[in-house]
């Protein structure tokens, strides 16, 4: 388990470590977290976002004052630490993992902000609505000519 304390809310959040990030952790660190600031870990991070092949270029688009801006930078140069805590908190809830333990992690203390926080599509939420029916009442998806319909299935 790695502790950490939050250096805005001032609390402390518990987070377990998979087998494979234990043994990293263990083999490069010798478990003795190094020293690191928030911008060196974000250099860090897209070193190892690029070393891994996120070259496609990625455009974001914002107004200042009446101006439009364009900047396109390749996706690894996006990548930051909050990248991460959002694709755990996003990827988690995916996974089906209960939105109070996710938080329990992440440190939100609202389920209305965290919610706000994770990034799923419609259609990803469309998915699990589909995949929590399904699971829950036992229903089976039945392919028409241009729909998918769900239907009580009685054989269970």
């Amino acid at each position: 388990m790695l502790y950490k304390k939050q250096g805005k809310s001032d609390h402390w959040v518990i987070i377990p470590l998979r087998e494979e990030a234990k043994h990293i952790f263990t083999r490069q660190f010798k478990e003795k977290i190094p020293a690191l600031t928030n911008p060196e870990f974000n250099r860090h991070i897209k070193t190892i976002g690029k070393l891994a092949g996120l070259n496609r270029s990625i455009k974001f688009s914002y107004k200042k004052g009446n101006k439009n801006i364009e900047v396109i930078k390749p996706k690894y140069d996006w990548i930051t630490s909050h990248t991460a805590r959002r694709s755990f908190c996003t990827n988690e809830f995916l996974a089906g993992t209960p939105v109070e333990l996710i938080m329990k992690i992440s440190g939100h203390k609202r389920t209305k902000d965290f919610y706000k926080y994770i990034r799923i599509s419609p259609e990803e939420a469309a998915n699990k609505i589909k995949e929590l029916w399904i699971k829950r009442d036992g229903m089976r998806l039945v392919q028409t000519d241009t729909t998918i319909v769900l239907k009580k299935d009685i054989n269970h």
